[in-house]
């Protein structure tokens, strides 16, 4: 039982529907914080997306991390170190964007606070910078904008029914490149290839000189999977899907049930 850190996924797994963190999830894990646990917050959110959750959490008074772009980044919260990261390389976003336009698909990015969109006056845009707190911007010249940035990861954004044959046109022309999967039926998300959230909490793992046995992993979404079965200790929310249930050495309460506080009052 002496797991040493806890990677949380966000959406629908640390926050409820109302993407807030529960009260009895805060004060438990903050109590983990004070026993020398580390919390790494693993999203797909950008990293300003997840910034506020940070200082709520205090991870820099307690050496936290943070996984962005679903592992595309580690960052150290204490020192603000980017201790990995890993973009799209210009001529494959060059690919990318090509592609949105030829399937009259959305396409969003990251740049800071801004949300880079191919067209700002969009629905699925408007959830995706409410949910991160940001800016929607969309350039005179999408794609020399892009050339002018390091692309961490792009989200088509369309209704979910065209949305699954983009998926299933655009994912053998990208496979050499990136990797391709919904995060909500309306998003498809698209980051460089190899990347995902146990290959970064790995190296996260060996840079701390600790296991996967160390490690406690908890999600709810097909992004979660991987480290959900990677972690010494794989935790499902009660509203995951079934297949990272099945993936799970433990199920918990549903984010609306306090499950995070429920799995720590089990395990630790």
């Amino acid at each position: 039982m002496g797991y040493k850190m806890i990677a949380f996924d966000l959406d629908g797994t640390l926050t409820n529907s109302q993407k807030v963190i529960p009260p009895k999830t805060k004060e438990a894990i903050m109590k983990l914080q004070e026993k020398g646990v580390k919390i790494v917050l693993a999203s797909g959110r950008p990293t300003h997306g997840i910034v506020k959750l940070e200082e709520e959490l205090e991870l820099k008074k307690y050496g936290g991390y943070l996984l962005p772009f679903n592992g595309g980044q580690i960052v150290d919260c204490a020192t603000g170190e980017i201790l990995h990261s890993q973009t799209i390389p210009d001529e494959v976003a060059q690919r990318v964007a090509a592609l949105a336009r030829i399937f009259y698909a959305n396409l969003v990015t990251y740049r800071g606070a801004d949300l880079l969109c191919l067209e700002r006056h969009d629905m699925y845009a408007k959830i995706e910078a409410d949910i991160n707190g940001m800016r929607i911007v969309e350039p005179w010249n999408f794609e020399m904008e892009l050339a002018k940035i390091d692309v961490p990861k792009f989200m088509m954004l369309e209704d979910p029914r065209h949305l699954v044959r983009i998926q299933n046109a655009i994912t053998p022309a990208l496979s050499q490149y990136c990797e391709c999967f919904t995060s909500a039926p309306y998003f498809l998300e698209i980051t460089p290839k190899g990347i995902d959230k146990a290959a970064s909490l790995a190296k996260l793992l060996e840079h701390l000189g600790m296991t996967k046995e160390d490690l406690v992993a908890c999600g709810d979404g097909m992004n979660d999977k991987s480290m959900i079965e990677f972690a010494g200790l794989g935790v499902a929310m009660d509203n995951a899907r079934d297949e990272v249930k099945a993936v799970a050495d433990f199920i918990t309460l549903s984010n609306d049930d306090e499950g995070i506080a429920h799995m720590i009052e089990q395990y630790f």
